[in-house]
């Protein structure tokens, strides 16, 4: 279009020039240039017509709803799902006085996929190291270099439902708070099974869940029933507090096998049958203090329960202290725990799987510490020194070393 406006100019300028000439040229000629003029000129103006048009529609379609909705842009696969895992290299002596002094290097292993399915819904599938295991992943050097087990870890929605308020379902990580991350009434490695909702706003925090323990053909089933309040913010002086009550129905378990082990009771006491002798209705009370000391974090915790249904070695609690945490090459930490774990206390089954040999009816006092190396490994260590066998009559020392490698990516 730019050449013919031009051409039209100049054809115009031409077209004066010839008329104001002192010696026009022949007349068929000038009438021939202002017939191209004519023709020229017609055109330009429906052009000029044309883009006028278009440019109404552009403005209206620029005015429309759907031109003012963004476009949907599909996210990447990268930004929707996340993997991750960790390896963990385990040389542990453990003396206990009923049975012959043991070492054993053990391994777990465990991988995870997270997917953000919607914007307010989740999805997670993990795989662990384990086999037929309920409290540990662990898989020990032994049977002639075997394949080892794997089974599943987690197979859980985790659903937004308002800002406050979480629904997850399925086989999930524990989602009751623990001080201290301690193992007192429940192991790190434990993933319940069923419904459980997880509730925060401000200071407040709130859990509640339907556990399936044991499903019975015929009876009724082992649930775990669990309801946990509790306050999280910072005192006048800075110091972090975090305090709370917790209560944990196991239903139908007195005059019933044991849970998971039918034939031991994993330090819970039984009947002639070899069943519970008592049921389960815990109720916990928790606390947490964290300090700056030093530019680092003191952390202490104090942690209690006590089994209503139970009437004898019915209580458990655990105090301890930790200063720094491993996050960084360079960093160190050291903690302190005791505890003191009745027979009738917690569900055995569901207790720490290392202390007192992954039973109730323990005590004793735990020394950790833990280092990072560049690269992000971490090397930590556990000693702990204490007894177990108080209600079974059979009361002697146990004592455990645990020595750890940790990867995580």
């Amino acid at each position: 279009m730019r050449l013919e406006i031009a051409a039209l100019a100049a054809l115009s300028w031409l077209f004066f020039s010839l008329d104001a000439a002192s010696q026009p040229p022949a007349d068929q000629e000038v009438a021939a240039l202002r017939v191209e003029l004519a023709r020229l000129t017609e055109r330009l103006a429906r052009l000029e017509q044309s883009i006028a048009q278009s440019s109404a529609s552009a403005r209206l379609e620029e005015q429309s709803p759907a031109a003012q909705r963004p476009a949907a842009v599909a996210r990447p696969w990268t930004e929707t799902v996340k993997l991750s895992g960790d390896l963990r290299y385990r040389h542990e002596t453990i003396n206990d006085d009923a049975a012959p002094l043991r070492h054993q290097h053990r391994i777990r292993a465990r991988a995870a996929v997270n997917a953000q399915v919607a914007r307010n819904m989740s999805a997670g599938f993990g795989l662990s190291t384990g086999g037929l295991t309920n409290d540990s992943g662990n898989q020990t050097f032994d049977e002639g270099f075997s394949f080892k087990d794997v089974g599943v870890d987690l197979a859980y929605l985790d659903w937004g439902i308002t800002e406050e308020l979480d629904l997850i379902a399925g086989k999930m990580p524990n989602p009751f708070f623990r001080p201290a991350d301690h193992h007192l009434i429940y192991d790190g490695d434990l993933r319940p099974e069923g419904l459980a909702l997880k509730y925060g706003a401000g200071n407040l925090f709130g859990n509640a869940a339907a556990f399936w323990v044991e499903e019975r053909a015929g009876e009724a089933d082992a649930m775990l029933l669990g309801l946990q309040g509790g306050y999280r913010g910072t005192l006048d002086n800075g110091i972090g507090f975090t305090a709370g009550l917790s209560y944990y129905e196991t239903t139908h378990t007195r005059g019933r096998a044991p849970i998971f082990t039918t034939d031991d009771g994993q330090g819970n006491q039984l009947d002639e049958n070899g069943d519970y002798l008592y049921g389960f209705s815990e109720i916990e009370l928790f606390s947490e203090l964290e300090l700056d000391l030093d530019g680092q974090p003191l952390t202490l915790f104090l942690d209690y329960v006590r089994n209503t249904d139970a009437d004898v070695f019915d209580e458990g609690y655990a105090i301890g202290a930790s200063y720094r945490r491993l996050s960084a090459p360079g960093d160190w930490s050291i903690a302190y725990i005791y505890e003191d774990v009745e027979a009738n206390a917690v569900v055995g089954a569901f207790t720490d799987s290392d202390f007192a040999n992954g039973t109730s009816d323990g005590s004793g006092h735990s020394l950790l510490g833990g280092y990072v190396f560049p690269g992000g490994w971490n090397l930590a260590l556990r000693y702990i020194v204490g007894d177990r066998g108080e209600a079974a009559g059979n009361k002697r020392d146990y004592n455990r070393l645990q020595a750890d490698i940790n990867l995580r990516y």
